[in-house]
């Protein structure tokens, strides 16, 4: 053996593979660790995990679920004047009345020019009732969280979700939020998934899930 060739045993060698190793383990951890801070760094605040309505019925809760991040506003958000600005106002419009004295400066509300007001029937049909009623009366409307009215609150506030874009549009689209209005309101129900039928307030058969309100307040954390 060369004397002049370094030796890698010993105390000498045992720290630097020791450095080495330690090296390995920080790059491997790190790598590891990446998508988990990744994922936590692109969640929106207050957004949850949600899911197609197909897959939110499936009663058989062994099958995995395709699972997406929604951060939808509830009925209670989109109807305060102080929220109009935030509104999808190329498409809706919640009032022909500015609105000021917000405390931000920036919250204040001032519609486009020459509108007026969207209203319900405008958008999903007289059929359905609450004819002449503006987006925003039909959010207001009184009563707690179950039966027709409540379904009609939720079904705005979806819209206006599906149209912000804070409900992907493989969860939830302002097309299918008009089809799940139009179907209950010509069969009563909507079927999310064959042999499903969701009301409002309850499904068939009944299963944990619950009807339609249930479901569309999983896409509405905020």
């Amino acid at each position: 053996m060369d004397s002049n060739q370094p030796r890698l045993d010993g105390p000498a060698g045992d720290a630097g593979e020791a450095v080495r190793a330690s090296r390995r383990r920080f790059v491997r951890g790190g790598l590891a660790g990446a998508p988990v801070l990744l994922s936590v760094v692109s969640r929106p605040v207050g957004a949850v995990g949600c899911s197609a309505a197909s897959a939110f019925a499936s009663v058989n809760t062994s099958r995995p679920r395709n699972t997406y991040v929604c951060g939808g506003r509830t009925p209670g958000y989109w109807k305060q004047p102080c929220k109009f600005w935030d509104w999808p106002l190329a498409k809706y419009i919640p009032s022909a009345t500015a609105i000021t004295g917000c405390g931000n400066p920036d919250a204040n509300y001032t519609p486009p020019y020459n509108a007026s007001a969207t209203k319900f029937d405008t958008i999903f049909g007289a059929a359905g009732g609450y004819m002449n009623l503006t987006l925003v009366e039909v959010l207001n409307l009184p009563g707690n969280d179950m039966g027709r009215d409540a379904l009609a609150r939720h079904i705005v506030a979806a819209l206006l979700n599906a149209a912000k874009g804070i409900t992907p549009i493989t969860v939830l689209s302002e097309t299918t939020v008009k089809a799940i209005w139009a179907s209950f309101v010509a069969r009563g129900y909507y079927e999310p998934t064959a042999g499903i039928k969701w009301y409002a307030d309850y499904a068939e058969p009944a299963t944990q899930t619950g009807g339609l309100i249930a479901w569309l307040k999983t896409t509405m954390p905020v």
